[in-house]
């Protein structure tokens, strides 16, 4: 089978009826793209361990390590899902995965939060910065939130891999969501919804949203919806949560996941330092 007939073939059958996110539905596509440029839209079962090599060079050129790390993920689990099919390819377990890149997550303190909020454009963008920060959540679950949805300040996402969780809001986004709502002439069903065309938000347009209210709150480091998550994490475990109980809220699959946020907040390290460094 030809590489992006493979590719199509794996996201019509296998992704779809998983569910998954549109961030990993256009790494798909992308990295079928990226594949077919470099090799040429030869068949699965041609693809050398060479050329995987020489393709991953290629990558290193313009992408940064965990895109290509995603990339090589992403030729593996099709070339798992041919052989599960019983069709022909390069055997998944002889394509080696890139290390990750190791990277320290960028944060916001409540009070770079609090100025996103206090200089926002309009209501609903001081709602949605004050929901990602007080929830967590991702903007692919914050985009499909609908009205009634948010009770007694909880309400329950489908994260990755369709797993349901329980998720929570303060107080601010309570008061700010309640404002927000009653401003509201439409009937979508959508929690929040485009100025313009009374639609459900975008990621590109939440995006914006995000970017553009840090650089008016004279915020000069690059702000996310994903900057967001770090922030809420990073704060919940400075106040000394339980890491356990943060990887719950956030999704994660594995609780080494949530241990890239360990080294950032130590507090005991950080105590000890006091304790014990002199000058």
């Amino acid at each position: 089978m030809l590489i992006s007939n493979a590719f199509d073939s794996y996201k019509k059958n296998y992704m779809a009826v998983r569910h998954q996110s549109i961030r990993i539905l256009e790494t798909h596509e992308v990295c079928k793209r990226q594949l077919v440029q470099f090799l040429g839209d030869k068949d699965m079962a041609e693809i050398t361990i060479d050329d995987v090599a020489r393709w991953e060079k290629w990558l290193n050129k313009s992408r940064c390590l965990n895109t290509v790390r995603n990339y090589i993920t992403r030729l593996r689990v099709v070339a798992d899902y041919m052989a599960l099919l019983g069709i022909p390819s390069i055997k998944a377990a002889l394509i080696p995965i890139p290390r990750r890149e190791a990277t320290v997550p960028t944060f916001l303190t409540p009070s770079e939060v609090e100025a996103m909020i206090a200089c926002s454009y309009s209501l609903r963008n001081a709602f949605t910065i004050s929901l990602l920060y007080s929830s967590g959540i991702r903007l692919s679950e914050l985009i499909q939130l609908n009205r009634g949805q948010i009770v007694d300040r909880q309400f329950t996402v489908i994260g990755k891999g369709n797993k349901p969780r329980l998720c929570f809001i303060d107080e601010r986004t309570e008061h700010l969501m309640e404002h927000y709502l009653r401003t509201r002439e439409d009937r979508a069903d959508a929690l929040i919804i485009s100025a313009q065309n009374k639609a459900r938000m975008t990621p590109t347009n939440v995006q914006l949203l995000i970017r553009n209210s840090a650089m008016r709150a004279g915020i000069t480091k690059k702000v996310t919806p994903h900057t967001l998550r770090h922030s809420f994490a990073t704060n919940f475990l400075r106040n000394n949560g339980n890491m356990r109980y943060l990887s719950t809220m956030l999704g994660h699959a594995s609780l080494d996941t949530t241990m890239m946020y360990a080294h950032v907040v130590d507090n005991d390290l950080k105590d000890q330092y006091k304790k014990y460094h002199t000058f």
